[in-house]
């Protein structure tokens, strides 16, 4: 899986202490649901996944964080030149990020190729499965747990980030 030397560069600054980049998946800039101005990128770590929408001829970028714990489902729609991926996010709002006025409840990344659709819907897939309601691919150890500072979720009391929103504790 490919890494954006672009794209990590600007997220470097986000990741947390021994948070890991698997793979960077950014939109065609040509054809069916690229971009060529603005494409989108995908950041996706060992511990959630950071959106970048690039706005403005590249000059504007909104980030949007989503951790593996808030993620319900991920599909992909094959086109005949590109592929979209679907993510659902709990609690999300309807109106913000991936969703702003899509009325959806589901976020799109449009206009990939296939082979990079796949291989972000594969990875995704498995981070959501391992991870129940965390982020790092293992079940919470039973016992001990506290609320995150940050969103207020039920984390492990030896947690050092939390499995809902990614925040440090």
């Amino acid at each position: 899986m490919a890494i954006d030397p672009e794209d990590l560069k600007l997220v470097k600054s986000m990741l947390f202490p021994g948070e890991d980049v698997a793979m960077t998946v950014r939109q065609r800039k040509f054809l069916s649901g690229g971009s060529i101005i603005n494409p989108t990128s995908v950041i996706v770590t060992d511990r959630r996944i950071i959106i970048i929408n690039r706005m403005s001829a590249g000059l504007r970028k909104d980030y949007e964080v989503i951790a593996y714990g808030r993620i319900t489902s991920v599909r992909m729609e094959k086109g005949f030149v590109s592929s979209n991926v679907f993510v659902r996010v709990e609690g999300y709002d309807t109106d913000v990020g991936l969703l702003h006025g899509s009325g959806k409840e589901e976020g799109e990344i449009d206009g990939l190729t296939h082979n990079a659709a796949q291989q972000l819907v594969d990875y995704l897939n498995k981070k959501v499965a391992g991870s129940g309601a965390g982020n790092s691919g293992t079940a919470a150890p039973q016992g001990k747990t506290r609320f995150c500072s940050s969103c207020g979720a039920k984390i492990p009391a030896d947690a050092k980030f939390c499995n809902s929103c990614g925040a440090k504790q």
